[in-house]
């Protein structure tokens, strides 16, 4: 594997002192002088082209946040090697931070200036908007039918395991889930208006503390055009799940998010709507129910208790929106 790694950074010109495994996909190149980061990449012919589009955009609009790619010597922002893509980028120290709370913000702070920069805002009719989230809404109504014959199967056994014991206390919870979410829904696009101010920026849609290094965000092989929502509530539902998740430091740093790329309140009702999304926790109910799954019951239990304890932060994430953001935008000038 060390000599492929050498033929993929001979494209760069560059002959390595030493190649340090750091995953099965990512190594440190030091050749004397610098050190340099060289990934084989999960990119295909078909989502090559829309990786590229993500550095030229970055590059058109100075977005100094998206950590560069090196040209290869036939100016190429990756080289092929036996029917695998590699990319080459700066490699990145980021100092061990134990504090969640500045890891968060400084991860907020940096998809702000990405969202910012990149943005592009337009009109769109709410018709329109309402027509895109039809088939959502019909999976939420749905859904409440699904857990309602769960509950009543359940209740009706004599004796329920700890799984089914557990949904129980959750019913009336994940209910008020869905039923927040339709709301939110509603409220962006039920209301009189027939024109919604909407925006789109540069995401990288797959945000987490690992592609989060010392101010860049790293790994857009997923990136694309998309809501800011998008990033959001991706990046929140991977900070929340366990017993002592960090929601008022999420709150916290969105504010600090807001100050840079200021969403409206509609904006923020989409990533509410993200966040209520009842799906996650539907498939753990359905594996356990079809018994696709070869996991334990105590393991079962925790994953149904984690993707509840998310719907429970979008559930104070809406109250956290009406009281910060809605109420100030009802009052009057």
């Amino acid at each position: 594997m060390v000599n492929i790694w050498k033929k993929v950074l001979e494209a760069y010109h560059i002959y390595p002192v030493s190649i340090e495994k750091q995953t099965e996909r990512v190594v440190k190149v030091f050749d004397g002088m610098q050190e340099y980061a060289l990934k084989r990449s999960f990119l295909t012919e078909q989502t090559m082209e829309n990786w590229q589009h993500v550095y030229r955009i970055a590059r058109e609009k100075n977005v100094t946040e998206i950590l560069p790619v090196y040209l290869t010597r036939d100016n190429a922002f990756f080289h092929k090697e036996e029917n695998f893509y590699y990319y080459l980028t700066p490699w990145i120290d980021s100092p061990e931070v134990t504090d969640s709370a500045y890891n968060i913000e400084r991860t907020l702070q940096t998809l702000a200036q990405i969202h910012k920069k990149t943005r592009q805002t337009s009109r769109i009719k709410s018709d329109r908007l309402k027509e895109s989230f039809q088939g959502f809404s019909s999976f939420c109504k749905q859904s409440l039918d699904q857990l309602h014959a769960r509950v009543t199967d359940y209740e009706s056994r004599k004796y329920m395991s700890p799984f089914e014991l557990l949904y129980c206390t959750h019913y009336k919870g994940v209910c008020h889930a869905v039923g927040l979410l339709q709301d939110k829904l509603y409220q962006i696009y039920g209301e009189e208006e027939t024109e919604i101010l909407w925006s789109s920026s540069l995401c990288h849609q797959r945000v987490d503390d690992t592609h989060s290094k010392g101010g860049y965000l790293i790994n857009w092989e997923s990136g694309g055009f998309e809501h800011p929502a998008r990033d959001l509530s991706h990046y929140f539902r991977g900070l929340t799940g366990a017993y002592n998740q960090p929601e008022e430091t999420i709150q916290q740093a969105f504010t600090v998010y807001q100050k840079t790329n200021h969403l409206t309140v509609k904006e923020m009702h989409l990533v509410s709507v993200y966040l209520l999304n009842p799906s996650f926790y539907l498939s753990v109910l359905k594996n356990y129910t079809d018994r696709r799954t070869k996991k334990s019951m105590v393991n079962q239990v925790k994953e149904l208790q984690q993707q509840f304890r998310r719907l429970e932060f979008g559930m104070n994430w809406v109250e956290f929106i009406q009281e910060t953001y809605e109420s100030k935008e009802e009052q009057p000038d």
